[in-house]
């Protein structure tokens, strides 16, 4: 369960610059820029968010300068921080959003590094969504979807 709680700290990965958004004729791009609340975190075709998950809630910041932050809580009100991260993304193309952050736990004490190549299923205005291949493990399958 530690080795799932960690998991999901090591996943703030999310947004990019840009993108179109997969269900749409439309040519509007998105921003990524702002703030992304998670909805959903499925391994392997499991819900590993919510519930009785200790991961309850989870908030992403994206900045124009290529900073990002993420915050997870135990909680349902975003109150009770389980651990945030710090880092860089990049969006090399349309479908691909590259982060890099440092994990730490409350108190400030260093927890983990990731590196993360994500493809960018879904941006539009409201609804991001993104699939990670072969994390935590070969041949897994990490989604995350979330809401503006």
């Amino acid at each position: 369960m530690k080795k799932l709680n960690y998991f999901l700290l090591l996943i703030p990965f999310l947004l990019l610059s840009c993108s179109k958004d997969s269900s749409s004729s439309s040519s509007e791009t998105y921003s990524i820029q702002g703030t992304w609340k998670t909805t959903s975190a499925v391994l392997n075709g499991v819900q590993i968010f919510g519930g009785t998950n200790t991961i309850k809630s989870e908030k992403y910041f994206f900045y124009a300068n290529g900073d990002f932050d993420t915050e997870s809580f135990t909680d349902t009100n975003y109150n009770n921080l389980y651990s945030y991260s710090l880092g860089t993304y990049t969006l090399p193309s349309t479908s691909t959003l590259i982060l890099s952050a440092d994990v730490y736990s409350p108190s400030d004490v260093f927890i983990d590094s990731y590196n993360l190549s994500c493809q960018v299923v879904k941006l539009n205005a409201t609804q991001l969504e993104l699939k990670v291949l072969n994390f935590p493990n070969p041949n897994d399958v990490y989604v995350k979807k979330f809401i503006r």
